[in-house]
Formats: structure tokens, C-alpha cells, sequence
């Protein structure tokens, strides 16, 4: 049965507008709407209608009102796109106003043309099925339908009116302004670039968000009641809360980063109580209402954790990504059997403060962990007693014994190693970002603790999974193997994605001489390729094994053998320069002690004998990094000149020169060595602080390169000014990019000058 048409109100139109532009209002719009307005509003709404163009996606009308403090009646009508309505909301909120009442209403065109007015009444046409109007719409590349100038399209289209206030002495909006740039996003929307429209205005909205909202601090009790009311009607969503900016605006966003478009909406603010009461109706997508109870549940959690969590927002250091990823992740546990507990657990003041610090952090937090494997995490996410304290390498040597104890299965005992080593390396990286590692020595103290404990047992399952062919010795012993740790790992210097530089060293002397299915050789080759298997790290992902630190790179044997170790690295052997100032930093941490005691004792009689540093080497060396790895006109963290190879290369060479009569100088450690060299006497003060305070900036400038890009490849700071460089300061905690640029180019300066005046020092 159609709906009818009020006759008065159609005769009223009619004197304004066309017929069919009245006919195609009053049968798109559902019957609220003509219950809602009067006649002079709808009329000033079909005339916003009439003048929407495809380059012109959206009209605005401001009015201001006469009542109470500055306020304004704002009537937006546009072509519908999914994400509209957020992105109206989130611009209003950019522009610092508070949404006081909103009506929200969104057509569905007639399916017929309508017939000619009655005496009385109009009936009203049926509207088409929710997909129908979608069909019409003109995409880019499409032929677009001729129609006169008079008639109406046939675009689903959006009514929103919005009473709003300025907040905090903003002044008068720019309505022009507003409209151009709304009209713009629009556009953009209707082209499918989601992505990019809350891209522009996510740093903005987070921005005003911490203009006007407390950061932190109690959590607000929100009352939601989601109902479903039928097939084919939209899902009904009851909201009460205590009034915040922005609420409307998170609210919207939240659902659209589901999934979820609101078709309807019914806000209004009950003043002298503080409360928002908002009535909303929602799709999904395809314009089917959510009728499943367990997910209707799992919605109403999600909606009051995403308005809990957008209180901390101004404290990420990437907003859009902490909105985006928490959004995401939010609707991943939608998906949880377990997700009402789950969410509970979450919805708390220092949960979510860790949250938002984490997810607006660093993709690769999100990609390594939050992402790919939610069951692994959130019990450490959910508890903070597990996050406050590290334990110490015999705690995580007892607890992953335990965990691999409970499994027979070789299979199972791997898996459970794997969940162990991103489990904690998760906890190192949450305590860091929440600032409880002290700094990035504590920070590297516990990737290292962890890392050491992960490879002695990687080596054990890879043992085990290769069998009983292991080598022997002539006596019957199996033939001893230890893993040494370089780079980085050596020097427990481990950060945010740092791979693990390893070399396996096997013990060649006496090997039983009887023939063998298997070379030795071959068998030890093939444990290197089972580490990798049993580790199972993604390339570029924290703790991925390199194994090119050995004798001759990769043209040598993946495994080395003791013979070649020795004859490798000793004067007058195949080592390069630079290979001995790399061995510095190489301990055994796994395997058999007795032959990783051997392996440094021959460390230390290779890199502290007698025969001096090839500085010419070394200047040669360091000439090639400059001139083949750094892009013109850009500075590296890493290689630039004053960066941290300038550092290490300057101590690593003290450290040669002065190490051979001096054993506390043989130190793996870049700042160890520097604090040794400064109590014998061999660096000044201020050089020594020098060294120190460029190689913690520039670890932790390398971290956070990493963190924002997610990845450890790419060590190239952003140009400044840019929203990276920007992100980039946020993350190294400083308070403004101006002030990372002048501390970069103050440690370049201060550390090129000191590290040129050690090595003069050093000069034959």
C-alpha cells in the first residue's frame, strides 16, 4: 500500500519547483522525513538538491539562528557515497563545531515515474530495492544518461541537517570553504578512494579532538540498544552517552571502518544534562540490515570500545593508523567466540591507553602481531602485569622449557617456539613504546635476552629434526656446533625489526673417518636451512636470521667449519679490514660452550693481535658507503657522514689499537666500548659524551624510522617538512619536527668532528 502524499504540501512545492523534482523528493525520502520538516525547509532542500552536478556532489545552506549563543542551522544535500556521513561529520568537527540536533536521511529512488496528483492525495511510489539506486550512479568511464536540465536523476542522495556551535572561541565558520572542500571529498568518495579521503582529514580530527576532549583519565558509561526489526528495514541503534566532541563524528567513522553505513539518524543533545541521545539506523553495506544476534552483539561492544579508545587518540603517534588499525581490529574480534570477555578486558583506562599507543605506533606491530595472530596477543594486550615487567634471560630460558615440555610432537614443540619468541618480542615492543624499557639500551637488553633463548632452542629442534645422522667424532661423540651472534646481536644493540646476523661454526678435528651417508659438511649446511625453517620469520620481520657474516659470504659454505674459521680470520689470511672490525662484536650464544669458548679466544687473537688497522682500508670503505648507498641530497641514519657507522668505526678502531694490552676494551658493545676507552684514558670527556649521546639519538632515530615505516630496510630520513618527518619527531618523543631537525644536524655535526679527531689520533 503506498504511502500518501500530504495534498497542501504538494501544492505548496509545486509553486517553486517542478513537478517531477517534487514528485521524485516526496517519493524518495521515507515518510519521517515529510513528518520532521515543514514545507519552507523541504523547499529550501529541493532547491540544494536541484543544483548538485557530478562535479558538484554536494550543496550546503547556513543559516544562523537567533537563539542562544552563536548557533547554525546547516542543511547539506548531496549524491549518497559510502563514507559520506562520517566524512561531513569529521569535517564539522576539523572546523571545531559541536553537533547539537542532526536529522539524517537518505533516499531510495522511485522505481516508477509518479503518476499525477489526485484530489486529496498523492499515493506515494514504491521505493526500489535497496541496491536499485546504486545502479544509476555515474562512475568515471561510464556513459552518463542524457536528461533534460528539468528532470530529476535518478542518484540516491543524502539529506543531513545539522544544528552546530562553535567551540572555544573558533569564530564563524567558512561556510564557502566548508562546501568546496566537502564537495571535494565527495567526489573522491564516489571514486572509491575511502582510503585517501580519511587519510586527508584523520591528523586534522585527532587534532581537534585534543583541543576540545580530556586525554585519558575515567572511561564514560555509554548505553547502546541495538535492535533488528525486520528484513527489510535498517538496524535500529539506541545511543545514550555523556555529550563529547566529536561523538557523532567517532561514532560514524567507527562504523564505516566496519563495514556499516548509517541511512538515518535522529541526534539530539539534552543540554542541562549533559547526555547525547542519538537514534540511528544502519546497513551494511550492500543496504541489508544486521539481523544476526551474536553479531548485533558483538557490534554494540565494538561501537562503545572505538568511542573509549578515541578518548586516548591524540596521544598516538600516528592517529590515522591507531584509528584504523583499532577499527580493524575491533571487527576482527566481532569474529571471536570468546569476543564479549574479550572486549570487556579491553574496555580499560590503561589497556586502551597501550592500545592506542601501540596501534598508532608502527604498521609492523600491526602486521607482525595485532593482525595476523590476535590469539597469541591479547592475553599479554588484556593483562598489564604482563607488560610492566621483563623477565630475565633464566625466567625466559625456564618458561620456554616448560612450554616446549608439554608438547611430544616435534611439530608442536616448533610452533609453540614460534609463539613464545613473537610473544615477547611483542611485550619488548609494547614496554618500549610505553617507555618502561629505559631507553634503548634496556630496550636491547631484552630483545637480546629473548633472542639468545630462541636460537639455543632453534638449534635444538633442528638438531632433532634432522635425525640420528648427526657427524661423529672417531670416539663416538656427535661432532660439536655453536651459533656465534654478530652485528647488532653481538653487540646486544637489537631495536624494532632487527634481523639477527648469526654464523654456525662446526667442530671439524677428529671427525670419525669411516664413510657416512652424509658429509659432514652437507649435514651442517642443511642445519642452517632448518634454523630458517624452525625460526619460520617472514622476510623483513623482527628476529629474521642473515647468515652472511661468514667466511667469504655467500660464497662460502652456509656452515663453517672450524678449519676455515681459523684460517679465515688471521693475519695475512681472506679477511677483509672490515671483517675484523665486524668480529669485535661476535659471541657464542648457543650450542656447545666449549667450542664457543674456542671461536673467542680466536676472536681475540685475530682482532687484538699485533698487525695495526688498515686505515687506508677503512677510509676506502667508508669513501664506497657514501658515494653508492646514500641518494644525493638525503640524510641516512646509518651511513651519512656523522651517523652511526662514523661512531662504530671510530671505537671499533680504538678498540684495535688499545685492545691488545687492554682486556676491558674488548668490548661487543658500541657503548660499552666507549665508556671502557673513556675510563683508561684513551677518550676525553666530552669526546666520549660526544659518541655516546650521537650513538643512543641515532639507534633511537633508526628505531623509529623503522616503527613508521615498517620495515629495516629503508634507513633514509623523510625531507623536512613533510607529515613523515612530522610522524618521525612525534615518534622520538620530541616536541616539534623543528626540533628533530636541529638535533639531527646538531649530532651530524658534533659526531663527524669527534669521530675525525679520534681517528687522527690513531694515524701511523
Amino acid at each position: 500500500m503506498a504511502t500518501p502524499i500530504p495534498a497542501e504540501l504538494r501544492r505548496t512545492l509545486v509553486r517553486e519547483h517542478p513537478e517531477a523534482w517534487v514528485d521524485h523528493l516526496l517519493g524518495a525520502f521515507p515518510p519521517e522525513y515529510c513528518e520532521r520538516f515543514d514545507a519552507e525547509a523541504i523547499s529550501r532542500h529541493l532547491g540544494l538538491i536541484r543544483g548538485l552536478e557530478v562535479d558538484h556532489p554536494v550543496r550546503l545552506r547556513a543559516e544562523r539562528l537567533p537563539e542562544g549563543p552563536e548557533t547554525w542551522r546547516v542543511e547539506i544535500a548531496g549524491y549518497d557515497a559510502f563514507q559520506l556521513l562520517s566524512t561531513v561529520c569529521m569535517l564539522l568537527t576539523v572546523a571545531r563545531l559541536s553537533i547539537v540536533e542532526a536529522s539524517i536521511f537518505t533516499s531510495d529512488p522511485p522505481a516508477e515515474e509518479p503518476a499525477p496528483a489526485g484530489a486529496g492525495a498523492s499515493p506515494r511510489p514504491r521505493p526500489a530495492a535497496a541496491g536499485a539506486g546504486r545502479s544509476a550512479f555515474w562512475r568515471p568511464g561510464a556513459s552518463r544518461p542524457q536528461r533534460s536540465a528539468r528532470e530529476p536523476d535518478r542518484k540516491r542522495k543524502i539529506l543531513d541537517v545539522f544544528t552546530v556551535r562553535p567551540t572555544g572561541g573558533s569564530g564563524s565558520p567558512d561556510w564557502k570553504a566548508f562546501e568546496e572542500e566537502l564537495s571535494e571529498l565527495a567526489q573522491l568518495l564516489r571514486q572509491g578512494q575511502h582510503d585517501e579521503v580519511h587519510h586527508r582529514l584523520i591528523r586534522r580530527f585527532a587534532a581537534a579532538l585534543g583541543d576540545r576532549r580530556p586525554i585519558g583519565g575515567p572511561l564514560d558509561s555509554i548505553l547502546l540498544e541495538i535492535s533488528a526489526e525486520g528484513p527489510e528495514t535498517p538496524t535500529r541503534i539506541d545511543v545514550r552517552a555523556r555529550d563529547s566532541f566529536g561523538f557523532l563524528s567517532l561514532t560514524a567513522s567507527a562504523l564505516a571502518l566496519s563495514g556499516f553505513r548509517i541511512v538515518r539518524a535522529d541526534i539530539c543533545t539534552v543540554a542541562e544534562h549533559g547526555w547525547a541521545e542519538d537514534t540511528l539506523w544502519i546497513t551494511d553495506r550492500s543496504g541489508r540490515p544486521i539481523l544476526d544476534a551474536d553479531r548485533l552483539l558483538a557490534l554494540k561492544y565494538a561501537l562503545i570500545l572505538i568511542e573509549h579508545f578515541s578518548t586516548r587518540l591524540p596521544r598516538a603517534t600516528d592517529p590515522e593508523s591507531a584509528l584504523i588499525h583499532f577499527s580493524r581490529f575491533a571487527n576482527d574480534l566481532m569474529a571471536r567466540p570468546d569476543r564479549a570477555r574479550e572486549f570487556a578486558a579491553l574496555d580499560r583506562p590503561e589497556v586502551l591507553d597501550a592500545l592506542v599507543r601501540v596501534l598508532g605506533e608502527s604498521r609492523f606491530l600491526w602486521e607482525d602481531f595485532l593482525q595476523s595472530q590476535p590469539e597469541n596477543i591479547l592475553p599479554l594486550i588484556d593483562d598489564p602485569q604482563r607488560w610492566r615487567r621483563s623477565p630475565d634471560r633464566d625466567e625466559l630460558a625456564r618458561d620456554l622449557a616448560q612450554r616446549l615440555a608439554r608438547d611430544a610432537d616435534l611439530d608442536d614443540r616448533i610452533r609453540a617456539l614460534r609463539r613464545f619468541k613473537d610473544r615477547e618480542i611483542f611485550r619488548a615492543d609494547v614496554r618500549t613504546i610505553l617507555g618502561l624499557s629505559d631507553g634503548p639500551e634496556g630496550f636491547a637488553d631484552e630483545l637480546t635476552d629473548v633472542a639468545e633463548v630462541v636460537v639455543a632452542s632453534a638449534l635444538e629442534l633442528s638438531l632433532e629434526r634432522l635425525g640420528p645422522e648427526r657427524p661423529e667424532r672417531g670416539d663416538g661423540s656427535p661432532v660439536p656446533v655453536t651459533i656465534c651472534a654478530l652485528g647488532k646481536f653481538g653487540g646486544r644493540e637489537l631495536g624494532f625489526a632487527s634481523d639477527l646476523e648469526l654464523m654456525v661454526v662446526w667442530d671439524d678435528r677428529g671427525l670419525d673417518a669411516s664413510a657416512r651417508a652424509t658429509p659432514a659438511s652437507e649435514y651442517f649446511d642443511r642445519v642452517v636451512t632448518t634454523l630458517r625453517q624452525v625460526l619460520g620469520v617472514r622476510h623483513g620481520a623482527t628476529f629474521e636470521p642473515d647468515f652472511r657474516l661468514r667466511p667469504y659470504g655467500k660464497g662460502g659454505p652456509p656452515a663453517t667449519a672450524l678449519s676455515l674459521f681459523e684460517t679465515y680470520y688471521r693475519a695475512g689470511g681472506a679477511a677483509w679490514a672490515y671483517e675484523r672490525q665486524a668480529l669485535i662484536r661476535l659471541r657464542a650464544v648457543a650450542g656447545d660452550r666449549g667450542l664457543g669458548a674456542l671461536l673467542e679466544r680466536h676472536r681475540d687473537a685475530f682482532v687484538y693481535g699485533p698487525e695495526p688497522l688498515d686505515h687506508d682500508a677503512l677510509r676506502k670503505m667508508r669513501a664506497m658507503q657514501l658515494r653508492q648507498l646514500i641518494r644525493p641530497g638525503t640524510v641516512n641514519a646509518k651511513l651519512s657522514p656523522g651517523a652511526l657507522v662514523d661512531i662504530e668505526y671510530a671505537v671499533q678502531a680504538m678498540q684495535i689499537a688499545h685492545g691488545r694490552d687492554d682486556p676491558n676494551l674488548r668490548c661487543p658493545s658500541t657503548l660499552g666500548a666507549i665508556e671502557a676507552l673513556r675510563e683508561a684514558g684513551h677518550l676525553d670527556r666530552e669526546t666520549a659524551n660526544t659518541l655516546s649521546d650521537g650513538c643512543r639519538f641515532f639507534r633511537s632515530l633508526i628505531g623509529a624510522l623503522r616503527v613508521v615505516r615498517g620495515n629495516a630496510e629503508d634507513l633514509t630520513v623523510p625531507a623536512s617538512p613533510s607529515d613523515d618527518f612530522a610522524q618521525l619527531a612525534r615518534r622520538m618523543r620530541l616536541n616539534s619536527a623543528e626540533a628533530l631537525r636541529e638535533s639531527l644536524q646538531n649530532q651530524l655535526d658534533t659526531v663527524k668532528a669527534a669521530s675525525e679527531r679520534v681517528l687522527e689520533t690513531l694515524d701511523p
